[in-house]
């Protein structure tokens, strides 16, 4: 049976992120938070709000926040992780699509652009030229490259050797989910971007995460197999973990 976790890099959105963390609770069964040097009380408003946390001492950036979470969770027995980002611009309770098409896909990526009317014009066409790029530069069935709203099976995700940083870490994780052969579905979600403060620069690192896909694309890092979770456990340093201050306990995964 599935059991799913959700994986949320956050950085200074204490506003927002324990809202995001109450919302997703709701539908998976385990919320891990990476506070990537956050100086605004992110870490503790999310673990009031029912999350466990992963603290970063500085900014890193997405990449390494990402890559801490996932050396907690995949040796955690989760079949699935989702992944969403805590300032508020994803909307948790699109998670349910998610977690549906997971039934037939093993990469599962949102899709904002169905909305264009949604979106600032400079961050849709940034978008939308960054997915047609690394649609011709893979040959996958993109339609919203640049979605951090994704789900992905842990056992594909235990054989990827992630390296990217900052952005380019969400399209390193479709570029060997392709090499890999996984299968890929997409789900319509909605944006919010009224008042969400995004750290994403649209055009230079829009440049960056095409750029990067080169590299991706024929790096050997990933494993012919999945390890395991036992396994993964004892080759990955994972990250001290802090639990909840909510009184809400943690399901355990199936």
């Amino acid at each position: 049976m599935p059991a799913f976790a959700a994986l949320i890099p956050a950085y200074n959105c204490a506003d927002r992120a324990a809202a995001v963390v109450r919302g997703v609770k709701r539908y998976v069964q385990d919320v891990l938070v990476v506070d990537d040097g956050s100086s605004d009380g992110t870490g503790e408003s999310v673990r009031a709000a029912g999350a466990r946390l992963v603290v970063h001492s500085l900014n890193c950036g997405k990449g390494p926040a990402v890559r801490s979470g996932l050396a907690v969770l995949l040796g955690q027995g989760y079949s699935h992780i989702l992944m969403l980002d805590a300032d508020g611009q994803h909307d948790p309770e699109d998670a349910p699509r998610f977690l549906k098409a997971a039934a037939e896909a093993d990469f599962v990526l949102g899709n904002r652009l169905w909305d264009r009317e949604a979106i600032p014009a400079k961050r849709y066409w940034t978008n939308f030229i960054g997915t047609r790029a690394l649609q011709l530069m893979t040959g996958f069935p993109l339609e919203d490259s640049q979605c951090g709203y994704r789900l992905v099976s842990s056992s594909y995700l235990r054989r990827m050797g992630l390296v990217g940083n900052r952005y380019s870490i969400d399209t390193e994780i479709i570029v060997r989910a392709g090499k890999l052969r996984a299968r890929f579905a997409h789900v319509p979600v909605r944006v919010i971007y009224e008042g969400a403060v995004s750290h994403y620069r649209p055009v230079p690192d829009t440049v960056h995460i095409v750029l990067s896909a080169a590299r991706f694309k024929i790096d050997e890092g990933d494993l012919r197999s999945d390890p395991g979770p036992e396994a993964w456990s004892k080759l990955v340093n994972a990250p001290r973990v802090l639990e909840p201050t909510a009184a809400c306990a943690l399901q355990e995964p199936v």
